[in-house]
């Protein structure tokens, strides 16, 4: 960001800062937006009407009062009135409380009912050993009732580990199953080219694919991407994520994070999708896209939200309640085991520490040293 604001001031130019802080910050380390926001001085021009819970989208009277009490509630939870936020949803009846074995079940019903009755749907949860718990229910649940084809075929997707740049030069998050998948041009592989780690130098990760090894050095490891092979079954009506930018043979754009829909697998392995737009045997970066995480959900807008709550504390915070339960135009339900430890769980904050936030609270601490030792007279004991 620093590079960026030089090279603009430089240019002379104008620089748009477009996000909310309130929402979920990056994967690593950065969060320049909000030291921009907190520390810059900087008046930013702020947008205050809700657009996506439009009550004038109701058919009916009853309709419009339930969209206006969940637009109070995504406004609460913008606001940081959390504990307000989660009680007017639940005098919504939109808290469902389940077992922990028939949550997923319960969720997957919701799902094919609303989907039945025409309804754009998202599942979001807060862990991927939820999600893909999840995504394996509402699977079975639409294939019991016909609702995807019969015809089946297996591909190995590829499926990306979310790790740091720091992570990925620690063995201890390689496994066998590891593969590391090249986004760009480095090293002598080419952007998509797919290697497995043979050790960590002092430099670098020693990269061996099937006609090269490489040393890939520390500074350009956001080059690759660490991911694990998963065989997945695909029919007619089956939804993925996509989760690399990429291209068709046909010069299309497959964006990261877009939901897709399968039309049918092809004999030789490509995948054809119901918009057109054919994947071929070397795009394999998707997991299934029923559920998906609040990261993911981000910019997304649907009818309904399904959250799945998983229980996880450490995984659940005032972000992730907030970009979860805002998605939607006409409303939310929320699975879960524990109600009140769920209410709990979302008050905590999820905002990082900054380098900043650190070195004024040193620098204060410092003046406040100087301080007392200014007061003190010339022979008193520091206990006075």
């Amino acid at each position: 960001m620093q590079r960026l604001l030089g090279y603009v001031r430089n240019g002379r130019g104008r620089l748009i800062l477009c996000g909310d802080t309130r929402q979920h910050g990056a994967v690593q380390a950065s969060d320049a937006l909000w030291a921009i926001e907190k520390y810059s001085g900087l008046k930013a021009a702020v947008l205050n009407e809700i657009r996506r819970q439009d009550p004038a989208r109701a058919k009916t009277i009853t309709e419009r009062q339930q969209i206006e009490e969940y637009r109070r509630a995504v406004r609460e939870a913008s606001e940081g009135n959390l504990g307000k936020s989660f009680d007017r949803l639940d005098k919504q009846a939109a808290i469902i409380v389940c077992s922990p074995f028939d949550q997923q079940d319960k969720l997957a019903e919701s799902y094919v009912n609303l989907t039945n009755a025409g309804h754009s749907v998202v599942v979001v949860s807060q862990t991927w050993s939820e999600i893909h718990k999840v995504n394996d229910r509402v699977r079975a649940a639409l294939k019991s009732r016909h609702q995807l084809g019969d015809e089946e075929h297996t591909v190995t997707a590829l499926e990306s580990v979310d790790l740091t740049d720091a992570q990925k030069r620690d063995s201890r998050f390689h496994t066998d199953k590891i593969l590391l998948v090249f986004n760009q041009d480095t090293a002598g592989f080419r952007k998509g080219d797919i290697g497995r780690l043979r050790e960590i130098t002092a430099k670098g990760l020693v990269v061996e694919s099937e006609k090269k090894i490489r040393v890939v050095r520390f500074e350009n490891l956001s080059r690759l991407v660490v991911c694990q092979s998963r065989e997945m079954a695909l029919a007619s009506g089956d939804r993925l994520q996509l989760k690399a930018n990429g291209k068709t043979a046909r010069d299309q754009r497959l964006v990261n994070g877009e939901l897709v829909t399968v039309d049918r697998v092809l004999a030789d392995g490509q995948i054809r999708l119901r918009d057109g737009r054919i994947l071929g045997t070397d795009y394999r970066r998707l997991v299934r896209g029923f559920a998906i995480t609040s990261y993911a959900s981000q910019g997304m807008t649907v009818d309904y939200v399904l959250f799945s709550d998983s229980a996880d504390q450490a995984a659940t915070n005032q972000q992730q309640w907030y970009v979860t339960i805002s998605r939607g135009r006409r409303g939310i339900r929320i699975f879960t085991s524990d109600k009140e430890q769920l209410r709990e769980n979302i008050r905590r904050s999820g905002d990082r520490e900054l380098a900043l936030d650190m070195a004024v609270a040193l620098r204060q601490g410092m003046d406040a040293t100087v301080s007392i030792t200014k007061t003190r007279g010339i022979g008193q004991s520091p206990s006075a």
